[in-house]
């Protein structure tokens, strides 16, 4: 009788854990598949990529922008193709963090994941930016004339209304993208449409004719700022623990998402260099927003009215999604006891990790009011750098992680390593691209030094943190 007592006891109190656990938790299965998609489409910034962050491949690859993008579509359909393979056996709100952690262990999964995490800071910052810098460049183009400190008050706005999203909860905030995602989506595949009906498209784009020497580097620079562009879409995998069914929603979420994002900026760049001029592109990278000019050219004010809106839309809607990414990143971190404790509190109303989100936004804005000491130009290549280097850092973990977590699970094939030994080449190409064009000045040292002295100060937070448990 006694064990009879004891056994129905630890069932109630394994109930009572576990409603504890659901009532602190993440909100449990509340994402349907077209939010978990909006997730990562919305972070991916399909209008402010499409108008302005492509600039920055163009600045490489003149005429030949297709090309790259085409190349970075490739690299990141095989990316996502992993993400949806390590999806298929862990499903967690660290997404990346997770992933690293399961096959090759906590410390290298904490390397890894800050430089995750510092990339998405850098991405948040830079769309703050995006939204200070190309959004009066597209009111000018309306006879709209804004002082030069305007950059301030309107990164400032998209810190807070992305962060009061992304904090009132999954659903609305999933909702929000969702709705914002289509809007981007339809009007930049119209806008194109109606560039293609007076200009054909140029196979020329799809070669190397039209970039200068050295044409191999411009390429992989070109890529490089592809793949900043495709950023976000891989952030789908934080929603394992919020998302409906996420074994199949996620691992079907991520690659869709790449896919998207990759039509429309196919689509977007062959359209907007062929209506720019292909041997005109020399001037292209000029302008901060030149996709707004050509709104204009074909379209006219209405048109331009309208991309301009977008490209608010898009930069509040990004933002959003990568805040609801780094918060969930943390939140596991911290549940695994390497980030403070506060960072995975889960506000008991809304379900998110709120302490994670208002320390993301107080962060990325104080980051954003450097532009103040180094100007917002200057911030604004920083963040690029920091984003692209970060990024790549994770993925290439994550590659080999896969490979034992699918050895783990006995599913390794010889398609794993093929797969994973294409993505981890195209990595190292757009790195050595990366290293040795890359000239030493203010912009690269901000972006390098923000990265590695983000991940030391995370080393030296849990060195401190060990001490002390000693004493206690």
């Amino acid at each position: 009788m006694p064990t009879i007592v004891y056994l129905i006891k630890m069932d109630e109190s394994k109930e009572k854990s576990e409603k504890q656990a659901e009532q602190t938790g993440l909100a449990k299965g509340v994402a349907r598949y077209r939010e978990v998609l909006a997730q990562g489409i919305a972070s991916g910034a399909p209008a402010a990529a499409t108008i302005g962050t492509l600039t920055g491949a163009a600045a490489f690859t003149y005429g030949a922008l297709p090309l790259a993008v085409l190349i970075a579509l490739i690299a990141i359909l095989l990316d996502a193709t992993r993400i949806s393979i390590i999806s298929r056996y862990i499903q967690s709100a660290g997404g990346i963090y997770t992933f690293i952690e399961r096959g090759l262990g906590k410390k290298i999964a904490f390397v890894a994941s800050m430089s995750y995490i510092i990339y998405i800071f850098a991405v948040i910052i830079f769309v703050y930016l995006i939204m200070g810098l190309m959004v009066p460049t597209g009111l000018e183009e309306l006879g709209i004339n804004l002082p030069t400190w305007i950059w301030l008050p309107f990164g400032l706005a998209n810190a807070a209304i992305a962060t009061f999203i992304s904090y009132m909860g999954i659903k609305p905030s999933l909702r929000f993208t969702l709705i914002m995602s289509l809007a981007e989506i339809t009007t930049l595949l119209a806008t194109s449409a109606l560039i293609f009906s007076k200009i054909p498209p140029n196979l020329e784009t799809f070669t190397l004719t039209p970039i200068p020497q050295p044409k191999i580097l411009n390429l992989g620079l070109g890529v490089s700022f592809g793949i900043l562009a495709f950023t976000g879409y891989e952030t789908v995998s934080v929603l394992g623990e919020e998302a409906q069914d996420p074994k199949n929603t996620i691992s079907k979420g991520v690659f869709t998402a790449a896919l998207i994002l990759g039509i429309l900026y196919l689509v977007g760049s062959e359209a907007f260099v062929v209506g720019w001029g292909v041997s005109n592109m020399g001037s292209y990278f000029n302008y901060l927003a030149p996709g707004l000019i050509l709104a204009k050219q074909f379209g006219g004010p209405i048109l331009a009215a309208i991309l301009t809106a977008l490209l608010i839309n898009s930069n509040i809607a990004c933002a959003c999604g990568f805040t609801n990414a780094v918060t969930r990143v943390m939140y596991a971190m911290s549940k695994d006891g390497l980030l403070p404790a506060r960072l995975g509190s889960i506000h008991k109303k809304r379900k998110t990790p709120h302490i994670a989100t208002l320390f993301s936004f107080i962060f990325t804005v104080l980051y954003f009011l450097l532009a103040f000491i180094f100007t917002p130009e200057n911030i604004f290549i920083a963040t690029g750098i920091t984003t692209t280097f970060g990024f790549l850092i994770a993925i290439f973990t994550v590659n080999i992680s896969m490979l034992i977590v699918v050895k783990k699970n006995n599913a390794l094939s010889t398609s794993n390593l093929i797969l994973v030994a294409i993505i981890e080449a195209i990595i190292g190409f757009v790195f050595y691209s990366q290293i040795i064009t890359s000239a030493v000045n203010i912009p690269v040292l901000i972006g390098v030094l923000t990265l590695v002295l983000w991940v030391i100060g995370g080393y030296a937070y849990l060195g401190v943190r060990r001490v002390l448990e000693k004493i206690r």
